[in-house]
């Protein structure tokens, strides 16, 4: 009885694809991985995120249908991009599914989300040595060796200015807590980081991505699809933390130690006085790798449901904003 059902089951989908081509299946980010968004995932946290892996799909095209396209007919300057409903846990587009992409700046997500499983967000960090790994023409926090932050003010100035110097403090940070090594260098916590990242990577899901540096800085090691960012993203709006600093549009802060800075979000839907504000913007953050290649995550709460945008490869920087007000206008019109 149970191998007829599975027939008949398939014969449906089969039938259901002959005769309606247009028709789609979502899921949640992840493929056939799928995680549970717990405490696990927030700051504070030292344990590995919880992973239940479900039973593979019996055919690769089965596999397909867990990204085909929902209608959302919207055409876009990004060579590479998703559009996830969360609330209803499917894509409403995705383009350039399984394509290597560079993920820039956009890594400093995922920096964050692992990073804040090996600290405490009030932990009090003072920058070493790996502030001289920054590549050139890096976006700077201006972080200095003689400044003290806590773990979640750097990840404050990760999301932004989209401080490369914040994501190598942090990241050296946890690394030498991953280690169990306060003494190592700066170079080799941040070394020890990125193996734990990849690690973590794999076991939230993400399936074709390498990560080489903790603010995505080019390298051609470095790479992530349209697929796995969806998964970081995902995970992002459900961290108060990352949400808390990624909605902001600037913010004057004052370190542990005394010294103050004023930060401005590089992310223009969040800019009131802009060309790109949207009133519907709620984070997430920007990448930018050359002068050709552009990113954005971008979420946005419309009329109560909330939808992440994913757009990358942008030739031109205000690219990712058009598309992403674009979607914004689509998402609206659908409701």
């Amino acid at each position: 009885m149970k191998i007829k059902l599975k027939y008949s089951v398939s014969l449906i989908l089969a039938l259901a694809l002959l005769f309606f081509p247009g028709c789609s299946f979502g899921t949640r980010p992840g493929g056939n991985t799928t995680y549970e968004i717990t405490e696990t995932h927030r700051p504070a946290q030292t344990d590995e995120p919880e992973v239940s892996a479900t039973t593979p799909p019996e055919t690769e095209a089965e596999d397909e249908l867990r990204f085909s396209k929902v209608p959302l007919e919207i055409e876009l300057n990004a060579k590479q991009a998703f559009v996830y409903d969360v609330d209803k846990e499917e894509f409403l587009l995705l383009k350039g599914q399984g394509e290597r992409l560079n993920p820039a700046s956009t890594t400093k997500v995922l920096t964050i989300l692992y990073a804040m499983t090996l600290v405490s967000p009030d932990e009090l960090i003072t920058p070493g040595d790996e502030l001289l790994m920054l590549g050139e023409f890096s976006t700077l926090a201006y972080i200095k060796p003689f400044h003290t932050l806590t773990a979640e003010m750097l990840a404050e100035g990760m999301l932004l200015p989209s401080g490369n110097d914040a994501a190598h403090v942090l990241a050296a940070a946890a690394g030498k807590k991953l280690a169990g090594d306060s003494e190592m260098s700066g170079r080799d916590a941040v070394a020890a980081f990125m193996e734990g990242m990849n690690k973590y990577a794999a076991a939230i899901g993400m399936k074709g991505s390498h990560f080489v540096t903790p603010d995505g800085y080019p390298d051609e090691d470095h790479y992530t699809t349209a697929e796995d960012m969806a998964i970081v993203a995902d995970m992002a709006v459900h961290n108060s933390l990352i949400m808390k600093y990624a909605r902001m549009h600037q913010d004057d802060v004052t370190y542990a130690s005394g010294h103050t800075n004023s930060w401005v979000n590089t992310n223009k839907l969040l800019d009131p006085y802009g060309g790109y504000y949207s009133p519907y913007a709620t984070g997430l953050k920007t990448g930018s790798a050359d002068d050709n290649d552009f990113a954005l995550i971008a979420s946005a709460d419309i009329e109560g449901r909330t939808y992440i945008i994913g757009l990358f490869t942008e030739e031109l920087a205000n690219n990712r904003y058009i598309d992403a007000l674009a979607v914004i206008n689509a998402l609206e019109a659908r409701l």
